[in-house]
């Protein structure tokens, strides 16, 4: 028995198998990559519009703190509430450092602090509303001297976001965030 040897080459479907194998590892390395970059992007665009809504709550606490304060203050001083009464709210020379500038006046002990005036619930919680801010809402109401002599009140408002924290002792913001709104009244 004789034995003949022949050699015959690789069919080319043999040939192209060890090349497919390459070729589909990197397609999925690729698709890989895109999909890391598609999650982490979507992650960043939905802090993003967190931080968008917190920030528009704030706005909005500010909004219907200083409402409430101008409300208050329109009213005679006999209805307003105790913190907005007339004897509760100091008066700022002109050019003076304003009350609402200094932190004693939000921390308590000095300033107007004796006109600090937290939002009651009812201004910011409905009935068919279950949320309600960590931190209510809060005004200072001052009194100030203008060039001409008039006398107006300074109403300085400011509302905070749903996961706002501060240092107890200065009151300086450690998380979240606080939007502050002031507006003049004038008095004749």
């Amino acid at each position: 028995m004789q034995f003949k040897s022949t050699c015959q080459p690789v069919p080319p479907a043999w040939k192209q198998a060890g090349v497919s194998l390459i070729i589909v590892l990197v397609m999925l390395v690729i698709i890989g990559i895109t999909s890391a970059a598609a999650i982490r992007n979507a992650t960043s665009s939905e802090k993003l519009t967190n931080n968008i809504r917190v920030q528009n709550l704030a706005q909005q606490y500010a909004e219907a703190a200083l409402r409430f304060c101008e409300a208050e203050l329109a009213k005679a001083d006999a209805s307003r509430v105790v913190t907005l009464a007339e004897v509760n709210i100091v008066q700022t020379a002109y050019g003076a450092n304003p009350a609402w500038n200094q932190a004693v006046t939000w921390t308590g002990g000095g300033g107007a602090s004796a006109s600090k005036t937290v939002l009651p619930e009812s201004q910011v919680k409905s009935t068919d509303s279950s949320f309600k801010p960590s931190v209510m809402p809060e005004c200072v109401a001052e009194k100030q001297v203008m060039a001409d002599a008039n006398m107006a009140y300074v109403i300085t408002a400011r509302g905070f976001s749903p996961d706002y924290t501060a240092d107890a002792a200065t009151g300086t913001t450690t998380s979240g965030s606080v939007v502050w709104l002031q507006s003049t009244v004038i008095l004749n």
